[in-house]
């Protein structure tokens, strides 16, 4: 389904733009759920990390959406709106500002684009009518061509468009802009107030001489001053803020924390605190309006100001508030919602584990928790659960992020919960496989076996470097593929001639998984392409960190909740074990069939999975013998894996798939073959010839908008090649050569061509 945003998307994300996508004809943020466009609660997170793959292409898919850019940390950038007054404010105004080369038209003015953010966002009005605004951290704005609500579409006024530009080629927004904008407009004043500030924390030095400029001001008695008013009357604005909190004792209240995806009314608001029981966050009303409403400080402001009936000292513009969202919605279709969210469900073990992970890491991975917690959760459930089909829980992840990143947390996270808290030391492998029959080894010496391995892109290259001579090493890719499709069978080893001395290791239903972690460079230098097409790559699922190096939090150590550990525990021993888990493991004979629990569908969840088998079906025909289809043959297999370990952590004697554990697993492999077909197309080559193209497109695409002389002083590896390479290129129409205008003669661009 094509929309604005599927159109303009991608190229904007290539360019190092956040974009979310619009309601339709509105400039809000929103979500298509059940058919119905609602607002997208904590939108805000986009302005400090980029979308993830997985929320672009979902978004794609979505009914007429517009988009727009998140402004200030992810995108770097800062938006200035100018609107009403006369030519001669509107010139002081411009000569505050450097010249953009893009600029977008609006209703009442233009908006132009800069690169960096200053502290904080602000509007600024004379005699009421506003003719400035500095949008940054915490704002959006919407882009061409979106709907604006009047039925016109924005439309761009430059040439260039941020499509074409990248964040580093517009002009620095500067650092003094608002005491610039002050002093321009202080002439303009014709009666004392008459130009006034919307917003927050301006400086108390950044008032003109002789000036009366209307601020909130930067004396944190004023934001203490609200909250203390607010926690003095919960009766006055909770009820307004969640109409379905339940009233407790005491003058309290508890409601549910919507926007992190909860379902139970699991924060307090007691005239002593307020406080999340799940995270153990306690915050303020104003933090509480922030999040509830999805809104910023500045507006938190206005609307406990509002609802308490304290006067405003600030002018507020009503066509900028958002009021909070309330989506009146049945039981059944709120835990479908949930759905669409990468993250699974709370109550469940995966996402307990998950959270576990997140909670106590400095830097929290969320991405790299997931796909460890699903390896953790599978190897425990090895060789007892079974879908209708007979799929197993054995699973292989690969979690990638940069030198730094943190990757190595889950890795210890789950070492302590499974070996220390759990007592079952024998699920966890060695650091490193040395060889193909060291693997075996271990995995006949506990059927039921995780693998968690640090710098796996140079393990990759290494078992995948059939050229090297060295069988030992790529014996290692060789058993880890097979032990992964005989998890429901016997895996028979090797026949050698010392019978007596090497004998052969036959391992029945072995439960193998594997969490490896990389850098992305390493990890799509390490590929071969022979390793796609023989189906070696397709039995993993790749996990990419959106934000390699996010906001430090509080390092913590607490133990694993108590409700998660019990999880564990029962589904390394479900429906007729004996209490003794090494027995259930016992590599001479299958397990006992009461050992063996399946996991069966509800009604939609078996409609979602065979609709799904036959959409494999017919993409595995249109893409017969190309690279693709090694992964697409796995998606379904892939699928009931990832819902399977939902699904039992949920209720471990009785795991039943639901549509949401169908949508959670689809969501979660459709990324992964998305994201290895990419890379593969983008970084994998079968010569030296198509490596070289491949090197040059990335080069490009990376960089967005090159010019000739800069392109050719980045491939000098090439040599005599280069120009052989890039007219190569251009007769594909791989990339496209442009002139750009100049104060003096045109210089020769490239950019990748959509």
């Amino acid at each position: 389904m094509m929309s604005k945003f599927s159109d303009h998307a991608t190229r904007l994300v290539e360019r190092g733009y956040s974009v979310i996508p619009i309601i339709p004809g509105q400039k809000r943020p929103g979500e298509f759920k059940s058919n119905n466009w609602t607002g997208m609660n904590g939108w805000q997170k986009f302005c400090d990390v980029v979308p993830t793959k997985l929320d672009l292409e979902a978004w794609s898919h979505w009914a007429d959406a517009g988009l727009c850019v998140a402004l200030g940390r992810a995108s770097n950038l800062t938006a200035i709106d100018f609107d009403y007054g006369s030519p001669e404010v509107r010139a002081v105004l411009e000569a505050c500002l450097p010249p953009s080369p893009v600029r977008k038209m609006g209703a009442k003015g233009y908006t132009s684009f800069y690169r960096g953010y200053p502290s904080s966002s602000k509007k600024y009005l004379i005699d009421g009518v506003s003719v400035i605004e500095v949008l940054a951290h915490g704002k959006q704005t919407v882009l061409p061509p979106s709907l604006h609500p009047d039925g016109m579409e924005y439309r761009w006024l430059t040439l260039d468009t941020l499509e074409d530009v990248a964040v580093d080629e517009l002009p620095e927004i500067p650092s003094d802009i608002h005491e610039r904008i002050i002093k321009a407009l202080v002439p303009f004043q014709t009666k004392a107030g008459s130009l006034t500030v919307k917003g927050s924390n301006v400086s108390n030095n950044s008032q003109p001489a002789g000036g009366n400029v209307s601020r909130a001001g930067d004396d944190t008695s004023y934001w203490r001053d609200i909250n203390d008013k607010a926690m003095a009357s919960l009766e006055v604005w909770v009820p307004k803020l969640f109409p379905d909190a339940i009233r407790a004792h005491s003058g309290s209240f508890r409601a549910v924390a919507h926007w992190r995806g909860g379902e139970n009314n699991n924060v307090s608001i007691h005239p002593d605190g307020i406080k999340d029981w799940v995270t153990d966050e306690p915050m303020t009303p104003l933090d509480l309006v922030m999040r509830a409403n999805s809104c910023d400080l500045e507006m938190a402001v206005q609307w406990l100001k509002a609802s308490l009936g304290m006067q405003t000292d600030i002018v507020f513009v009503e066509e900028d508030f958002i009021p909070p969202v309330v989506v009146e919605k049945s039981k059944k279709a709120a835990k479908k919602d949930k759905n669409i969210l990468s993250m699974p469900d709370a109550n469940t073990a995966l996402g307990m584990l998950v959270n576990h992970i997140n909670r106590t890491s400095l830097k929290p991975q969320p991405e790299l928790a997931i796909a460890a917690a699903l390896c953790a959760i599978g190897v425990l459930a090895g060789r007892k659960y079974r879908s209708p089909s007979n799929i197993r829980t054995n699973i292989m992840t690969i979690g990638i992020a940069d030198s730094g990143a943190g990757k190595n947390h889950a890795r210890v996270i789950i070492n302590r919960l499974i070996t220390d808290t759990l007592g079952a030391g024998a699920y966890i492998g060695g650091n490193k496989i040395g060889s193909g029959p060291g693997l075996l080894t271990a995995v006949h010496r506990h059927p039921a076996m995780l693998f968690q391995l640090d710098e796996f892109g140079m393990f990759l290259h290494a078992v995948a470097n059939r050229t090297s001579g060295n069988h030992y090493l790529t014996q290692i890719l060789d058993n880890l593929t097979e032990l992964f499709t005989t998890s429901n069978d016997v895996f028979r080893g090797t026949e050698y001639a010392d019978q007596r001395n090497r004998p052969r290791f036959d391992i029945v239903q072995p439960n193998v998984c594997l969490y490896g972690t990389t850098t992305p460079q390493v990890f799509w230098r390490a590929l071969q392409s022979g390793n796609a097409v023989d189906g070696s790559l397709a039995r993993f699922l790749v996990f990419e960190s959106k934000d390699s190096y996010p906001d430090s939090q509080e390092l913590i150590e607490i133990p694993p909740p108590d409700e998660l550990v019990s999880l564990l525990a029962r589904i390394m021993e479900p429906i007729g074990a004996t209490g003794n888990v090494g027995a259930s493991l016992d590599i001479g004979s299958l397990p006992p069939p009461g050992n063996l629990v399946t996991a069966t569908y509800d009604d939609e969840a078996a409609k979602l999975f065979e609709a799904l088998d036959k959409d494999v079906t017919k993409t595995l025909r249109n893409n017969a013998g190309t690279k693709v289809t090694s992964f697409y043959a796995r998606e379904v297999e892939m699928t009931i894996k990832v819902a399977m370990i939902h699904a039992l952590g949920r209720d471990p004697e009785n795991p039943i798939i639901s549509a949401r554990d169908f949508d959670f697993a689809r969501a979660i492999v459709t990324h992964s073959i998305q994201s290895m077909i990419d890379g593969i197309e983008r970084f994998v080559a079968d010569n030296t010839a198509e490596s070289n193209s491949k090197k040059v497109m990335e080069l490009i695409r990376q960089s967005g908008f090159i010019s000739r002389t800069e392109l050719c002083k980045r491939t000098q590896f090439l040599g005599r090649d280069r120009d052989t390479v890039i007219k190569h290129l251009e007769d594909a129409e791989l990339i496209e050569k442009v002139l750009q205008k100049t104060g003096g003669r045109s210089r020769q661009m490239y950019r990748v061509k959509v």
